[in-house]
């Protein structure tokens, strides 16, 4: 017993971490068109951008400072000074200048911008880089401003010791004339100090010495239109990765059927993949997904509504607009009645109705005619009318044993308040009167959820209700609000259709169904 929760707490931090990669995954796979054209976008301007630019030329020497021959055994922070020091002499204004004068249209201010130099205390070398919009422009500023640094260094340390030596001289000068012994010892040293100056000028600057000239380029240094796209390529799909990520956290949506259902406490009837156009065979596999999906939601509602004496009525509506519902409802109708059906689908939605394009037919006379009439009327709906409404769209195929059949009531005229005609009494009497009629299954396509009250009141009048839920259309927020407001209805839902959830690849899939049911007309 006692075991028990320590090994659970493992158990349940795996499975937090298993959901939460999980997420990120799904995360990442529903902004995929996103981050592709984020990466193809910038990665593309990058490369053309790299391509378009004006290239730039490198030319690089190296200078080398000779300690043995210049300051001797010195300690590392000393030798550092000395390259800090001698790195800003290499940009000091002298130099420039006359370095400029040996190159024709340059100056002070565009040397400064074509030149970088950099340390290698480990090697004491003095790297010095110039960059020219031609290889030899490069090459030869690189040349002429090492040589002028090091001339102005050796001018610049003759100088000093000329300046020394002048000094010197005049304090020997001024003790040869003394008598005294100790005067004689001062001229002798100071005589020494002069010979020993005579030396270090004939020496002069040879502690730094030219280590390698600029040699003309042969590939320009920028841009690089191979190594800028690779990083633009990474940098931008690291920045796709966060956008997702930062959109899933500012906008959580639900990451597969299954959460959806834990979330609804309810059943999911079917997974139904995005059936889009592309590879002729992928889209033929995709259709066969598809297909099965809605022969398991047929099989779930025979099951369950199957002991109920016909018609069954079943309301299909969803959370949020555009989660598919009218197409599920359509897709479902045509499952029913390919299988030996006769089904009716009403289109209740009068707000923003879509059936009758799904199944190429006229608007025509429909269902807010026939609650126009009932509820000014306030009788039963006119059973010619109601028979000039419903449009026959499709029957069972000849050959089999049971003959189906699909028939559609549309929208039908536009109504000024929709909202009302929906919510009235003449629905139910409608509704009622649809029961008389001989069906087997009766879908009402209804508007949204959440809000507008139309199909909460849809639902006091139907046996069933199926939810059609989008993954990529459904917040977080929206399944709270969704879950709260099914707690209050009087209508336990079906269970749910779960459009673009992940389709799972079978050669089963690829076999093409022969017809079951055909369309009027055609």
């Amino acid at each position: 017993m006692s075991t028990l929760p320590q090994h659970s707490a493992p158990s349940s931090a795996a499975g937090e971490e298993r959901t939460d990669i999980r997420r990120y995954l799904v995360a990442i796979r529903r902004s995929r068109w996103m981050i592709i054209g984020l990466v193809v976008i910038i990665t593309g301007a990058t490369v053309a951008a790299s391509l378009v630019l004006p290239k730039t030329y490198e030319g690089k020497t190296s200078i080398v400072l000779n300690v043995q021959q210049g300051i001797g055994d010195t300690d590392p922070t000393t030798l550092e000074r000395e390259l800090t020091t001698l790195q800003t002499l290499i940009t000091s204004p002298s130099t420039l200048d006359r370095a400029a004068r040996r190159l024709p249209g340059e100056d002070r201010s565009s040397l400064e911008s074509k030149l970088k130099s950099e340390v290698t205390p480990e090697a004491n070398i003095i790297d010095i880089t110039a960059s020219d919009d031609t290889p030899g422009g490069a090459a030869r500023i690189a040349n002429v401003v090492s040589r002028t640094f090091l001339q102005e260094r050796t001018r610049q340390d003759r100088q000093q010791l000329q300046r020394a030596r002048e000094r010197l001289q005049a304090e020997a000068d001024r003790l040869s004339n003394a008598p005294d012994a100790a005067s004689a010892a001062q001229l002798a040293a100071l005589r020494e100090r002069l010979s020993q100056i005579s030396v270090t000028e004939g020496s002069a600057g040879s502690d730094l010495q030219l280590a390698s000239a600029a040699e003309v380029p042969e590939d320009a240094s920028s841009p690089k239109p191979l190594r800028n796209g690779v990083l633009a390529l990474f940098g931008s799909l690291f920045l796709g990765l966060l956008l997702a990520l930062g959109r899933d956290q500012l906008a959580p949506r639900i990451g597969d059927p299954r959460e959806l259902g834990r979330a609804l406490d309810l059943r999911v009837l079917a997974g139904v993949p995005y059936v889009r156009g592309g590879h002729r065979r992928r889209s033929t596999v995709m259709s066969g997904v598809e297909a099965e999906a809605y022969e398991t939601v047929r099989a779930g509602v025979e099951l369950v509504a199957g002991s109920q004496p016909p018609p069954r009525l079943i309301l299909v509506t969803g959370g949020v607009h555009g989660e598919g519902k009218t197409t599920a409802v359509w897709r479902l109708g045509n499952t029913m009645a390919r299988t030996g059906h006769k089904t009716l689908i009403i289109s209740a939605d009068l707000r923003v109705p879509r059936l009758h394009e799904i199944a190429g037919v006229p608007l025509g006379l429909g269902l807010s005619d026939i609650l126009a009439m009932i509820d000014w009327e306030g009788q039963s709906p006119d059973a010619e009318i109601l028979d000039r409404s419903i449009v026959s769209v499709v029957t069972g195929a000849p050959g089999k044993r049971k003959q189906g059949r699909l028939d559609i009531i549309t929208s039908g005229t536009k109504a000024k308040d929709p909202g009302r005609l929906v919510t009235a009494g003449a629905m139910s009497a409608f509704l009622n009167f649809v029961r008389t009629l001989d069906y087997d299954y009766v879908f009402v396509d209804a508007p949204p959820l959440l809000g507008i009250v139309d199909a909460q009141v849809l639902a006091r009048y139907v046996d069933q209700m199926i939810l059609v839920h989008r993954l990529d259309r459904l917040s977080l927020d929206n399944v709270a609000d969704l879950r709260q407001l099914l707690d209050r209805m009087e209508v336990t839902p079906l269970g749910l259709i779960v459009i673009g959830a992940k389709a799972e690849i079978s050669p089963y899939y690829t076999t093409r169904r022969t017809a079951g049911v055909e369309v009027a007309g055609r």
